[in-house]
């Protein structure tokens, strides 16, 4: 087959979908599969079967960004004239989508909890009157009333939110849930442990909640910070991984958290560190389908995130726990309940590797291009 893969950066360190279509991409390649990624900006590849098809998009601002980036993208798949089209964003011309970063009139309903009750129906009419969200609003709209594709859904959540908003043929969805490197992210990297926590100034006895993120905002980092400042007892620290910002650690300072919460920036070795910590806690506002929730589970810890997770699918009270978004005596609790651990469970894992995963997108691209082949819609 010859596929094109749009997404508007092709680098496996910005964030999880990022990471995902690199992975997924090679996969194609070692498959003798031709792809053509396009994209904004791009690494090299680490494989010859993948070609970059760069557009010259303006950064700012962002809704023009995306309106330049939906039209160039559909210009250069009509120039490249390949089999199938895919796509892990909001564009005009796909045969298969699949929302790596959920539904965008899910996410704006559920990331209003962030703020005061009193604050939310103003914050949600601001955010509605923000180009950039109508421009998004618009090419989602368009995608599922006008291009009509085959469309992956990661999740439960995100294919019942999608039947929900657009009231989209269920036939069309498939789910085909998110998937790890089960070979990478293993319980076995415990050997790590002392060397990950003396890294980080982390006493061997210490329980370590860990935070991954590069969206400190979106993924509950203030109220994990308001949590941590309520938790009496036995003592613990929080180690943030990802992104870090320089109002987080002045949040830090002016809480007196500084030495609680430790801001350890990028890892390179982010398999390491989740077995060197004890409970990985998460509590986004809105996730499409975390994986840094599946990493977690693989490596063997103990997960505490949202209902607006689609990564819930995998939680239950054996493995994890799921709080409600924004609330925060139920996060409180939650790790309270991880911090003293009795009647707890090892946690399972229950989801499939990577390979598992993209064989299966693998069998949904062959049928659609023999719908395509026949005439089908």
């Amino acid at each position: 087959m010859r596929i094109t893969l749009a997404i508007e950066k092709f680098d496996p360190t910005v964030g999880g979908a990022e990471r995902y279509s690199w992975d997924f991409s090679h996969y194609l390649a070692s498959r003798g599969h031709q792809v053509a990624v396009i994209c904004r900006k791009s690494l090299r590849p680490a494989s010859p079967g993948i070609s970059i098809h760069r557009l010259r998009v303006v950064r700012f601002p962002q809704f023009l960004r995306h309106i330049m980036f939906s039209v160039l993208h559909a210009l250069e798949v009509k120039k490249l004239g390949y089999d199938l089209n895919l796509c892990f964003s909001n564009t005009f011309t796909m045969d298969v989508y699949q929302p790596r970063g959920g539904v965008h009139r899910a996410w704006a309903e559920r990331e209003l909890v962030r703020y005061p009750p009193r604050f939310r129906k103003a914050a949600g009419l601001y955010r509605r009157a923000l180009l950039k969200n109508t421009v998004q609003r618009w090419l989602e709209w368009w995608v599922y009333n006008v291009t009509k594709p085959e469309v992956i859904a990661i999740a439960d959540m995100i294919r019942e939110d999608i039947v929900r908003f657009y009231h989209y043929p269920p036939e069309k969805i498939h789910l085909i849930p998110n998937s790890i490197d089960r070979k990478k992210f293993t319980g076995e990297n415990r050997v790590h442990r002392s060397g990950v926590r003396s890294l980080y100034g982390l006493a061997e006895g210490d329980f370590v909640f860990l935070f991954v993120t590069n969206n400190l905002r979106l993924k509950g980092f203030d109220l994990l910070v308001d949590v941590c400042g309520r938790l009496e007892g036995r003592p613990f620290k929080v180690l943030v991984v990802g992104d870090d910002a320089g109002w987080a650690a002045r949040q830090l300072r002016e809480q007196g958290l500084q030495d609680t919460v430790i801001l350890g920036g990028k890892s390179s070795n982010i398999e390491r560190v989740y077995p060197a910590c004890d409970c990985l806690v998460h509590p986004t506002y809105y996730d499409a389908c975390s994986r840094v929730v599946l990493e977690a589970l693989a490596s063997g810890l103990f997960v505490i995130t949202t209902d607006a997770n689609g990564a819930k699918m995998y939680v239950d009270g054996d493995n994890g726990i799921i709080v409600p978004a924004g609330d925060p005596a139920a996060l409180a609790g939650a790790m309270e309940k991880a911090l003293h651990p009795a009647g707890t469970a090892a946690p399972r894992v229950l989801f499939k590797d990577h390979g598992e995963t993209f064989a299966d997108l693998e069998s949904l691209f062959l049928e659609v291009l023999r719908k395509k082949a026949s005439g089908g819609t």
